[in-house]
C-alpha cells in the first residue's frame, strides 16, 4: 500500500493540470449512470406488451419478359451475344438398361421414362418414340431412327490383347 501512495504522490504534479478534465469526465459518467438507473427503475406503462410484428409478404422475383428486354438492349458492350442454335434432338422416353439371352437370341431390357415400367424388345419391335429395333446383341442395341442406324452400348468392350499387354507390363 505504501508503494501505491508513493507512486500517487510522485505522479500528482503531472496529473494536477488535468484535474478539471478528470472532474468533468467523472461528472458526465455520474449523469449517465443516474439516467440509466432511473430509466430502468421506472414503472412500465403497459405490462401486457406482446410482440405482434409479422414477416413482410414479399412478392416473388419475376424476371420474365423484362429480363429479355434489358438483355436485348445495346447497352452492355456494343456486341450482341451470339446465341447458339439448339440442335433438334429426339428426346428419349426410354433407356437401355440391359440385355438378356434366351437360347441364342438376345432381348434388350428397356426402362421407360417414368422409371417404373420395364419392357423387353427384340429385333423388329418398335420403341415408344417410334424407333425400330434392328438387332440386339450382348450389351448392344441397334436401332433405326428415321432412316439412320445407331448403336447403343451398355459398356465399352476392351480387347483381350490390350489387357494382356497391360498385365505383362506390371
Amino acid at each position: 500500500m505504501n508503494q501505491m501512495i508513493e507512486k500517487l504522490r510522485a505522479s500528482l504534479p503531472f496529473v494536477k493540470p488535468f484535474l478539471p478534465h478528470i472532474a468533468a469526465l467523472a461528472f458526465i459518467a455520474l449523469l449517465g449512470w443516474a439516467n440509466g438507473y432511473f430509466q430502468a427503475s421506472k414503472q412500465v406503462v403497459n405490462p401486457d406488451l406482446t410482440d405482434n410484428w409479422a414477416v413482410p409478404n414479399w412478392t416473388p422475383y419475376r424476371a420474365g419478359p423484362e429480363r429479355m428486354i434489358v438483355a436485348a438492349m445495346n447497352i452492355w458492350d456494343g456486341k450482341r451475344a451470339v446465341v447458339a442454335k439448339k440442335d433438334e434432338t429426339i428426346q428419349k422416353t426410354w433407356q437401355l438398361v440391359g440385355t438378356v439371352r434366351s437360347g441364342k437370341t438376345y432381348a434388350a431390357i428397356i426402362q421407360l421414362s417414368e422409371g417404373k415400367r420395364i419392357q423387353r424388345a427384340v429385333a423388329g419391335d418398335v420403341l415408344p418414340n417410334g424407333e425400330k429395333v434392328i438387332g440386339v446383341e450382348n450389351g448392344t442395341l441397334q436401332i433405326d431412327i428415321a432412316g439412320t442406324e445407331q448403336e447403343i452400348k451398355l459398356f465399352q468392350s476392351i480387347k483381350v490383347t490390350q489387357t494382356a499387354t497391360q498385365t505383362e507390363k506390371k
